[in-house]
């Protein structure tokens, strides 16, 4: 298929898609940076239906390996089970935040997050993980705000993309494989 005709096809779907209502409030977010610290709060006390009432009804949340909840009913329903096992006694610190207002009524919040304390399958600590979230809010008729989507990556130390082979992704860095140029003069433009 050439790039028009998939270009057609993609503003087709585009079109198709449905205008989700306002989400319904009030909601304990009296600004968009709150997310940050109401998410830490929240985490760290394994509360997950305190974490569900930052979330619209119908709110998106991709998890770092791409599992895409599609409501707060199954957020909340993911992170409790997480409570219980892997997530359970481990903490959540935001270490770097920043906000991008998108007119009044909506926001993107960007969050560097560090997991600590968290369990591997066997019930043995693993080492700290690092983050991003994406966090996009609508704010609502009465003033507070709503989480409508969240989306996490792990941050791969020393990586820049991923590698995938039979099935397994791995983090990778193709400026480590870049060749050293032969001459000094080579250098001088960087």
């Amino acid at each position: 298929m050439g790039s028009g005709k998939r270009l057609k096809k993609l503003r087709k779907l585009a079109e198709l898609g449905q205008r989700l209502p306002l989400p319904s409030g009030p909601s304990p977010l009296k600004a968009p940076l709150d997310i940050a610290s109401a998410f830490t709060r929240a985490w760290n006390t394994h509360d997950a239906k305190a974490i569900g009432k930052l979330f619209a009804d119908d709110a998106d949340f991709v998890n770092v390996v791409g599992l895409w909840w599609t409501s707060r009913r199954s957020i909340r329903r993911a992170l409790a089970r997480g409570f219980e096992g892997w997530f359970a006694g481990s903490t959540f610190t935001v270490e770097k935040l920043s906000q991008r207002l998108l007119g009044p009524d909506a926001a993107v919040v960007i969050a560097r997050w560090r997991i600590e304390g968290q369990r591997d399958p066997d019930g043995e600590p693993a080492d700290t993980r690092r983050g991003l979230a994406t966090v996009v809010l609508q704010r609502l008729e009465d003033g507070t705000w709503l989480c409508v989507s969240w989306h996490n990556t792990d941050i791969a130390a020393a990586a820049d993309t991923n590698l995938v082979r039979d099935g397994v992704v791995t983090p990778t860095s193709y400026l480590t494989a870049l060749p050293e140029p032969a001459h000094a003069e080579d250098r001088a433009g960087d």
